[in-house]
């Protein structure tokens, strides 16, 4: 009987080829395919564009560039816009689609990695720059300590205002130091906004008291404007008043730009609002959850006015080592405020620390339709959602309301 052939180990398989020719060609092409779009974005922005305004900051570059898109075009500007897609493959795309002249192209930038903003800078004329904010979104990818990754952050996303004309325009945050400073690395015009005294759009009487959604009055060149808008709470307000930059910073009619504000929409899950048949209101912010911005928006819980107010926490992300207390963190600051508050997913680590210290209004689910019966056995009428995208935290809502849509009907 001939002997049995050993079976391969594991380790004695050959891996599979990854730089054969077929491998070889598809990455060609690719490189072509890029090669190509830069070419035509470049042509495309000549021949139509008149201002590129690109939109970059930690956090809130989707919600600033839809405010953007939708005050321009209210004045009367042909504006066209492209949002969450925003790296720079995407950019040249969106700019070589061009087929008609527009006054203003509005685009999100990514500055997630160190290089990220040169793919655009380096092919693209960028007319406006917008910086939001600068916190620790993406800081993993920059490989330095958490306390060190906004500095580093900041730089990258400082290169979009380095790469500006002398006769383009950076519209940056005065209440936010490493944003302001970036004005030192251009000779463009620069106009910032913010709440502080010396910014040039600034918000005062600044109100989101729930069921009223933020207003304040806009001070601009001795102007005061009332400004109303959708949104709830005061988080957004950063990116409310960059996008009021950049359209006072265009020239373009401010007045006409405040009062179609007062109807514009959240970016979907972005605090976007729903109104559900069992009387209460879902503000879904379930896009992302770096730690550092779910920390701001537990901390506006106050703002919001906490009574009556369900917060529902899951899974956030850009928190290296150190999860569990950073879950535990932003449980204990979202109890102080809110009526109540439910953790589901990653997050319920978070509960026995609460447990330990006292807080009986902390309560956890084991999965999304368990935590439905928990909201819908709740009295709270405002119900804010907030996690990143890997658990679809908004499928809860239709849970809740099917349920509460059978009981009515």
């Amino acid at each position: 009987m001939p002997p049995a052939i050993p079976s391969p180990s594991p380790s004695s398989v050959a891996a599979p080829r990854r730089h054969g020719p077929f491998e070889r060609l598809r990455r060609r092409l690719r490189r072509f395919g890029e090669f190509w779009w830069r070419v035509r974005a470049r042509r495309a922005q000549a021949a139509y564009c008149r201002a590129f305004i690109a939109v970059t900051g930690s956090c809130g570059k989707t919600t600033t560039t839809l405010l953007i898109e939708r005050l321009l075009a209210a004045t009367g500007a042909a504006v066209e816009g492209g949002r969450n897609h925003n790296t720079g493959r995407y950019l040249m795309k969106a700019m070589g689609r061009l087929r008609r002249p527009v006054d203003f192209l509005v685009q999100e930038v990514s500055g997630h990695r160190p290089g990220a903003i040169a793919q655009v800078t380096d092919h693209l004329r960028i007319d406006v720059a917008v910086v939001t904010v600068i916190g620790h979104d993406h800081n993993s990818a920059f490989k330095l300590p958490y306390s060190a990754a906004p500095a580093a952050i900041a730089a990258e996303k400082g290169r979009l205002v380095a790469a500006l004309q002398p006769d383009g325009i950076a519209c940056l945050n005065a209440d936010d130091p490493l944003v302001a400073a970036m004005a030192a690395r251009t000779t463009a015009r620069v106009v910032t906004f913010g709440c502080s005294a010396a910014a040039d759009v600034r918000a005062v009487n600044v109100a989101a008291r729930w069921p009223e959604r933020l207003r304040f009055d806009l001070h601009v060149d001795g102007r005061v404007l009332p400004v109303a808008t959708r949104f709830v709470g005061t988080i957004m307000l950063p990116n409310v008043l960059a996008a009021l930059a950049a359209v006072h910073a265009s020239g373009r009619d401010l007045v006409a730009a405040v009062a179609a504000l007062a109807g514009v929409e959240a970016e979907p899950l972005h605090m976007s609002v729903e109104e559900g048949v069992s009387g209460r209101t879902y503000v879904l912010d379930t896009f992302k959850a770096p730690f550092w911005s779910t920390a701001l928006l537990a901390g506006d819980l106050e703002s919001i006015g906490g009574r009556g107010t369900l917060f529902v926490l899951g899974d956030m992300s850009d928190m290296r080592n150190d999860a569990g207390r950073r879950y535990t963190s932003v449980a204990r600051q979202a109890s102080a405020a809110a009526d109540r508050v439910l953790l589901v997913g990653k997050a319920v680590r978070a509960e026995q620390p609460m447990v330990r210290e006292g807080r009986d209004n902390v309560a956890s689910a084991a999965d999304l339709p368990a935590l439905a019966r928990l909201i819908a056995n709740s009295p709270e009428r405002l119900v804010i959602l907030k996690a990143n995208s890997a658990i679809h935290l908004e499928q809860v809502v239709a849970m809740v309301e099917d349920a509460a849509g059978e009981r009515h009907g």
